[in-house]
């Protein structure tokens, strides 16, 4: 068996000669990281390339969605109808980090949109990128629902790298919120259902002072090896 790992970035960030450059190289580390924390070979696909039959084709044990920097007014999402769709039907578990998990919510529904403007007195974490805007940035505490097996062996506050800006603004039909921080209530969910799960940071940039987005990766994906893939219609 074998994982498969969701490119969600944008053609325009890939094509530039310094962002390309910084995207292959973090994706590289979330494709070696994921293979270690699932213990099989992680495949890396691009998000226009991913459809239900692609899938089952591939019979991974898992899907996980990568984040993105470039902004969601940037993509035509009729590239995007065939990951939604997967999402929707689920056919393997399924990991949303960031850019992933924000999809994850909007393909079953919910709004999105911007945490907002930065506080007044407050400094802009991180000007290089919507400047203006307030965000998570850094490694950053994180209330979670230790019931989820996601979160099983963490403490009530484990500290995450966080990256974003824009952040689901509902709890999708059908999904139940699991985490939170003080600017972004929705910090996972968890479809009630089938084992679908979005993350609003980054689970797979820990470091060796910050390793409990290693451990929640592997709940996840022992959460995969208990709900093995479902089997295609006949």
């Amino acid at each position: 068996m074998s994982i498969v790992y969701v490119d969600l970035e944008h053609d325009r960030v890939r094509n530039d000669a310094t962002a390309g450059v910084s995207h292959l190289t973090r994706r590289d580390a979330a494709q070696v990281r994921l293979a270690a924390a699932a213990c099989e070979p992680c495949e890396v696909v691009r998000f226009d390339d991913v459809s239900v039959d692609r899938i089952r084709s591939l019979a991974p044990s898992a899907m996980v969605i990568s984040g993105n920097t470039a902004d969601w007014s940037e993509y035509d999402f009729a590239t995007l109808a065939g990951l939604r769709e997967t999402i929707r039907a689920a056919p393997i578990p399924i990991l949303g980090i960031c850019g992933g998990h924000q999809l994850i919510g909007h393909a079953h529904g919910a709004h999105w949109g911007p945490l907002g403007p930065v506080r007044d007195g407050v400094i802009d974490p991180d000007p290089r990128f919507a400047p203006g805007l307030r965000k998570e940035r850094g490694y950053l505490p994180i209330d979670v629902d230790r019931s989820s097996p996601m979160f099983q062996g963490l403490s009530d506050a484990p500290v995450v790298f966080q990256s974003h800006y824009w952040h689901l603004t509902g709890v999708p039909l059908g999904f139940e919120a699991c985490a939170s921080s003080l600017d972004s209530p929705i910090q996972a969910i968890a479809r009630q259902d089938r084992p679908v799960y979005g993350v609003q940071f980054h689970p797979e940039r820990y470091d060796d002072e910050h390793r409990d987005g290693e451990a929640i990766l592997q709940n996840f994906f022992a959460i995969a090896r208990d709900n093995p893939p479902s089997p295609a219609p006949r």
